[in-house]
């Protein structure tokens, strides 16, 4: 038994595929196959079994699995400290980010964090963020950017800002309601509400919609506001990126609610108006909490420390919360 095997054993019952983990681990299928045939020998039982084409693992597979991650999880965190022992600098990092995100806030966060550790290897994963928890929970990743964990006994939610939704309309549309002011910029669920500067949301009822695809929790909170509204919008198209949304918006295609930070300089897009809540609404149902999350049995070295520090320190610059 060695490293490797435990490895192998791991990628293997997480991708329930050989193929699919001979592709992740750079090896040969008939390489995989035989190293799990081997220590099946080894150890005097059966790992894994097939069940409808599936590969899956037996108890005693079960057993040694949880058993094999643990020991590399120990291991990694071993090697971690002796490498601040040494004093190196350069570290390996695994973080996720949905990819509406990465764009956003990396560009402000990495050059820092290569700056000090140019040799340092950071692999991202830009998926929904629905993904990337899964992949946290599976010790797949060590940080990534989502709304709180729920479990905080053993996971730690870093706050870094708190995100406002905002109505996004093509100038199009509202060129077709000579009733809104050019100075409108809220929205509100009652068309009774008697807010300056306020456009009732069923002031857009006549117009197509975008929805984001399920279980992203954007469209969530996307129908809970519609919902609020009693509003049912005329859906044009389900995405599952909200930056396809704005992009199809400034088109002229469609209405799509979206990420406050979308309504900021440099990320708004032309032939887009957006609307905020009115302050009777804000924070109720359109807003998000966005943390940075990671496992609390995570070691902490010093470029997961600096990582962290910088997302700490430039976020809410970029959200428009920083002092």
């Amino acid at each position: 038994m060695n490293w490797n095997q435990l490895q192998y054993i791991v990628t293997t019952a997480q991708e329930g595929s050989v193929t699919k983990a001979a592709a992740r681990l750079f090896i040969s299928q008939p390489s995989l196959t035989l190293s799990i045939q081997n220590l099946e020998k080894e150890l005097g039982i059966k790992i894994f079994e097939r069940s409808r084409g599936a590969l899956r693992l037996t108890h005693a597979g079960e057993l040694y699995y949880n058993w094999a991650l643990n020991t590399l999880h120990t291991r990694g965190q071993l090697e971690a400290r002796l490498g601040d022992i040494k004093e190196e600098k350069s570290y390996r990092i695994r973080l996720g980010i949905s990819p509406h995100r990465s764009g956003i806030l990396l560009p402000a966060i990495l050059p820092g964090f290569y700056a000090l550790f140019p040799s340092s290897e950071l692999f991202l994963e830009e998926r929904p963020t629905y993904q990337l928890r899964s992949m946290l929970e599976e010790e797949k990743l060590d940080l990534i950017i989502d709304v709180p964990h729920p479990d905080s006994l053993n996971y730690q939610n870093v706050l870094l800002a708190q995100e406002h939704l905002v109505l996004a309309v093509p100038e199009a549309y509202i060129k077709k309601l000579p009733e809104i002011s050019p100075e409108a910029s809220m929205i509100s669920m009652d068309p009774s509400d008697q807010v300056e500067g306020a456009v009732p949301l069923q002031a857009f009822a006549s117009f197509p919609f975008f929805m984001m695809a399920e279980p992203q929790n954007l469209a969530s909170l996307s129908r809970r506001i519609y919902e609020t509204a009693g509003f049912l919008p005329s859906t044009r198209l389900v995405c599952s990126s909200i930056t396809t949304a704005l992009d199809l918006s400034a088109k002229g295609l469609g209405i799509v609610l979206a990420p406050e930070i979308y309504s900021h300089p440099g990320f708004a897009r032309e032939g887009v108006r957006f609307f905020h809540m009115v302050p009777q609404m804000a924070g109720q149902i359109d807003m998000r909490q966005i943390c940075l999350v990671h496992r609390k049995s995570l070691y902490l070295h010093a470029g997961l420390k600096t990582l962290i520090r910088l997302f700490i320190e430039h976020v809410p610059e970029i959200y428009g919360e920083g002092t």
